[in-house]
């Protein structure tokens, strides 16, 4: 009887422990800003994961994340992070033992760690080990005001240069359930040389999404709302990534209506026009070049192909394209760039800001008989979608976070 009581307290205090570690773990991440984190004892390793919407991009909050847990003193395992966005799992990191431990002895530099570090898609394993324990900081029901810059050039005509506008469109942004966010966007015009809805204020994007990850690093969204681009309707997308993302597919499919504002009312048609893609995408991990390949049905009709090359340069992303679509060959090029700040305040009920960044895309096709055929038009689903918000391309991440770490 004594040995199973001794037993018993041998147990509980080793439960204690872990307990405490966990907490103490959990708290430093929060204390960073981190939100959704959990922190789950496996019996290889310690499995961790959390939100970042405090840091710009897909890499400095990640840094953050793991100097800080090099300097825990409780964090004596192998790490698996699992970086969530709207609480969906996009990206694993894997944080040795053995690099915590030569970088605590000062025989690995900071930047030897993130040399070490091994990154993918590949995270089912770790994702069935977090069903276990709760989360701490939720994001849920908080609210983001981002307040949107909006200018647009076109040479369209024959009795000015270019047409041109200016706006501003703040949009509330709130995280729902597990995957589920809601946008809705006004457009204040500042100012425009052109004729139309363009002089009033009028609704912008109004998308509520569901996002999931399934088996196999299979990602779906579904949306459904006013969309850019006058149209309304649903949108769904599916993107599949190899586990180190070299590769990665995508089918898009949406159903939409017309949606303008004429004489300053709100106009909507019957959702009949179907929309669609398939793409490829290979990541050559080097010079981080991304290379894109779709084949389209457009808006209006018109069946198409683009061929997309950019070019990461940290926060920075720069590219050109090509188009042909309905006999009509088009190409340009197309950039987004970072806006201030870096870090964010850290998220209460409320926080107001700009998009992390400024995106613009130009065509050099654009005169008035090719913009009359409407060929080559589509949309998009958030006011923030371009192609350095979201890129966790691990090879891509890892000379980042070495980057920072040689600074």
């Amino acid at each position: 009887m004594r040995k199973i009581y001794l037993l018993f307290c041998l147990l509980l205090l080793v439960n204690l422990c872990g307990g405490e570690a966990r907490a103490t773990v959990e708290n430093s991440l929060a204390r960073l800003g981190m939100e959704n984190v959990k922190v789950v004892h496996q019996p290889d390793a310690l499995c961790i994961a959390y939100e970042d919407n405090v840091y710009r991009g897909t890499f400095r909050g990640l840094f953050e994340v793991i100097h800080t847990l090099l300097g825990e003193p409780e964090v004596e395992s192998s790490v698996r992070l699992v970086v969530l966005e709207n609480r969906v799992p996009r990206i694993q990191v894997l944080l040795g033992s053995e690099a915590i431990a030569g970088y605590r002895s000062g025989n690995l530099s900071l930047a030897a760690v993130m040399r070490g570090l091994s990154i993918g898609y590949d995270m089912d394993e770790a994702m069935e080990g977090l069903k276990e324990g709760k989360a701490i900081n939720w994001s849920a029901g908080k609210v983001d005001l981002v307040v949107y810059p909006q200018v647009k050039l076109q040479n369209s005509w024959l009795d000015k240069i270019y047409g041109a506008e200016v706006n501003i469109a703040p949009a509330v942004e709130i995280g729902l359930w597990k995957g589920a966010s809601f946008t809705g966007q006004v457009i204040f015009p500042v100012w425009n040389n052109l004729v139309g809805e363009m002089d009033y204020i009028r609704a912008g994007m109004l998308v509520v999404r569901q996002e999931i990850r399934l088996p196999e690093n299979l990602f779906a969204t579904l949306s459904v709302g006013n969309f850019n681009h006058d149209r309304i309707g649903v949108d769904l997308d599916l993107l599949y990534h190899t586990h180190s993302d070299r590769w990665a597919f995508g089918v898009n499919g949406g159903l939409t209506g017309s949606s303008t504002f004429y004489g300053g009312k709100w106009v909507v048609t019957q959702w009949k026009r179907i929309s669609g893609s398939v793409s490829v995408r290979y990541n050559e991990p080097y010079y981080n070049l991304q290379f894109d390949l779709s084949a389209h049905r457009f808006i209006y009709g018109d069946y198409g192909v683009r061929g997309d090359c950019s070019r990461h340069f940290g926060e920075v992303t720069v590219g050109v394209f090509v188009m042909y679509s309905g006999g009509e060959a088009n190409g340009g090029f197309h950039f987004a760039v970072p806006l201030p700040r870096k870090k964010r305040g850290k998220r209460r009920a409320v926080r107001v800001r700009l998009p992390e960044y400024f995106d613009w895309q130009y065509e050099a096709q654009s005169g008035p008989e090719y913009t009359s055929r409407k060929l080559g038009r589509s949309y998009r689903t958030r006011p923030d979608e371009n192609r350095s918000r979201d890129y966790y391309n691990p090879d891509f991440i890892k000379d980042n976070l070495i980057d920072l770490a040689e600074e």
